[in-house]
């Protein structure tokens, strides 16, 4: 959807505008640190967005930059005692923490059918492994 912390207000604006269409955003947690106060708004005033927030505790993109200029650390530190689902619980936004693949399946299957006609928005937060190395 484009620039880190671009998608959640994005998919908001994109719901409010046309409230009969079904909106998913799928971000990483890191993006999601940059705007994450926009699922008071979309709690607040009852925007039914599903987020699928990719969880594995980086700014993964920052690490990829990084290894392009040739460097071997991490540009940014793992934040992996961060929550994205209990932020978003403390914003006022229903979410829930995914550890698996039969997890994430058995929510979608919830939420999936009735996404149109959602009033509230709702977070799933998905466990990813982070990338070790990237290629390009």
């Amino acid at each position: 959807m484009g620039g880190l912390g671009f998608a959640m207000p994005a998919a908001i604006g994109v719901r409010h505008g046309a409230p009969d269409r079904p909106v998913v955003a799928v971000l990483g947690d890191g993006s999601s640190l940059y705007s994450i106060q926009a699922l008071w708004s979309a709690a607040h005033y009852g925007i039914g967005v599903l987020f699928v927030v990719l969880a594995n505790g980086r700014y993964a993109i920052m690490d990829r930059l990084s290894e392009r200029e040739g460097s071997t650390a991490p540009a940014w530190p793992a934040f992996t005692e961060l929550s994205v689902s209990t932020l978003a619980r403390g914003l006022g936004c229903p979410a829930e923490r995914v550890e698996d693949h039969a997890a994430l399946l058995s929510a979608l299957d919830k939420v999936l059918p009735s996404l149109a006609d959602r009033c509230e928005p709702l977070v799933l937060e998905v466990a990813v492994e982070a990338d070790a190395h990237y290629s390009s």
